[in-house]
This record gives structure tokens, C-alpha cells and sequence, in this order.
């Protein structure tokens, strides 16, 4: 891949989590993973028997499914200017295993696994009862 020079003059974000990147020019290979478990609860008040551990989910362990891999393709790429050129770039956020890029990514491997629970008042059952 040949690689170029990113000339960017202004870019704005509120926030860069959780296995997530921010990335100003070109990658060779970018494999960001993130295993989440996410419990929002009516009133938020979090006491120890809400404490979901990850061993209780096979989620987290088993195999990833993944697409087969496809044939491949024969392609040319023409860059006409040596440099990347970017007056301004906003995003509100960038999470979980993603990423915002300015920028080629020659091989990208991305892994997102989340688990999420809501817990309303009338149910008062906490995730570590119902597996």
C-alpha cells in the first residue's frame, strides 16, 4: 500500500472509547476488539447482586462466526495528489471497536460483543438471576 501524507486542519470530537480509534493518516492493519456487558437500570442504584460476570455468558468465549472469505479482486489504485487534504471533520463519538479514519486501511479486522440488560423497577431481577 502506498502510503500518503494526511494534512488535516481541524477536527472535532466529544469522545474516543472503548477499543475505539481515532486515526489521522493511512494503516496497514487495524483489529480492534471489545467484549461489553452493559446493564442500564431503572432509578440507578447498583447494588453487588447486579455484578454480571462474563464467565456466565458463552458470548464472550465461543467462536466467532465470519463471513467466508470472499475471491479476490484484482484492482488498481490511482492517488493523484500524494497527500490527503481535510479542511474540517466533526463526529460526536466514536465506540466500541470502531474507528474514524482519515486515511486508507489496508486490512481491517474488527470484533464487537456486547450483552445488554435493562432492569425495570417492576421486574427487580438482576442479570446474575436470569441467565
Amino acid at each position: 500500500m502506498e502510503k500518503r501524507t494526511a494534512c488535516v486542519k481541524n477536527v472535532e470530537g466529544a469522545s474516543v472509547a472503548f477499543s475505539s480509534i481515532l486515526a489521522i493518516g493511512d494503516t496497514e492493519f487495524s483489529r480492534p476488539i471489545s467484549r461489553v456487558i452493559a446493564v442500564q437500570k431503572e432509578g440507578a442504584v447498583f447494588t453487588p447482586k447486579d455484578d454480571v460476570p462474563f464467565t456466565n455468558y458463552d458470548l464472550f468465549t465461543r467462536p466467532a462466526k465470519w463471513l467466508n472469505k470472499s475471491s479476490n479482486v484484482k484492482q488498481r489504485i490511482y492517488h493523484h495528489e500524494p497527500s490527503i487534504h481535510v479542511q474540517q471533520a466533526q463526529f460526536i463519538g466514536v465506540d466500541t471497536s470502531s474507528i474514524f479514519q482519515i486515511g486508507s486501511i489496508h486490512k481491517l479486522s474488527a470484533e464487537a460483543r456486547i450483552k445488554h440488560f435493562r432492569i425495570l423497577r417492576e421486574e427487580d431481577v438482576s442479570p446474575a438471576q436470569s441467565t
